[in-house]
């Protein structure tokens, strides 16, 4: 085992993860190395099916500015133990498998911005446990809407960046698919969802449906496309509120529970809503249906 750091810059191929002389000690990661990308070396955009060599960690460091993989070609890396963090603000694309353990459990400490229609950090893997983005930057989990070959367990949400799912996601019972705790955190799920925590920020469930969502704070938007209707338990505490207001797009709500201060919004009145259980002794809440149909809940008895 051998910590490996990246150089890079060698005539033989600048940018090739493959070529020897881009690594200190003249020789390519392999099983059980331990591999670093640090700030000011050159992009990776080459030799990257690195499948075969087992690594025992692999990070990028703060400061690294330039790419990594491809939309199409992204660096594929194998994990003996879990150790995969990043903090690179170019952009990258990671594929992730593992051998020994179990899944892996990526770091996101900070990506880079993107651009439209661009990722800062895209991560592809079938063998997630607990991705945890806990930094800014905006960062794609799976290649598309409802990919169904990447999978994470649970997803973490504890920075102030912007996270696309495109993933299958699939706690163990009892535990939340995902869990948002930033107010500047910003979450679009291309996927259906079990469990969800919003504790601060932007939740917005753009495609598929939630069953079980409690918005502690911060906002929530539905905007499935039309055809999507069952959303299930919603949970909004005093200082949430949730917007159905986005495509004008028929929407099914059922056991909704509002507490003391909550606010729903459905301006274009497309939404239709059953067991709306507001609590004994509240004080206020407001649901807005659109022009002449607002209604303000105040001393609920």
């Amino acid at each position: 085992m051998a910590i490996r750091i990246w150089i890079g810059g060698d005539g033989a191929g600048p940018n090739d993860y493959g070529v020897a002389a881009n690594w200190t000690g003249n020789q390519v990661p392999g099983i059980g190395d331990d591999v670093i990308i640090p700030a000011n070396t050159p992009g990776i955009y080459a030799g990257l099916n690195q499948f075969a060599a087992h690594l025992h960690s692999f990070r990028v460091d703060p400061g690294y500015t330039e790419s990594i993989g491809s939309a199409g070609n992204p660096l594929q890396l194998t994990m003996k133990i879990d150790a995969c963090q990043f903090a690179g603000t170019g952009t990258a694309y990671l594929e992730l498998a593992v051998n020994t353990i179990a899944k892996v459990s990526p770091v996101i400490a900070q990506c880079g911005l993107g651009s439209a229609g661009v990722y800062g950090l895209q991560i592809k893997s079938a063998v997630i446990d607990t991705l945890l983005f806990a930094g800014t930057g905006k960062l794609g989990l799976g290649t598309d809407p409802g990919d169904t070959t990447s999978k994470a367990d649970v997803v973490d949400m504890s920075g102030g960046g912007t996270l696309d799912i495109g993933a299958v996601i699939q706690a163990s019972a009892g535990d939340p698919d995902l869990t948002i705790s930033h107010p500047s955190a910003v979450v679009n799920a291309d996927c259906d969802m079990n469990e969800v925590n919003v504790y601060k920020g932007t939740y917005r469930q753009r495609t598929g449906v939630w069953s079980d969502l409690k918005a502690h704070e911060g906002k929530v938007f539905a905007s499935s496309d039309p055809g999507v209707t069952a959303f299930a338990t919603t949970e909004l505490d005093a200082k949430a509120a949730l917007y159905n207001n986005e495509n004008n797009a028929p929407r099914t709500f059922t056991d909704i529970v509002m507490a003391d201060g909550a606010t729903w919004m459905d301006p274009s009145a497309t939404g239709s809503y059953t067991n709306i259980d507001f609590p004994h002794g509240m004080a206020s809440c407001t649901l807005d249906f659109g022009p002449g149909r607002r209604v303000d809940v105040n001393n609920i008895p």
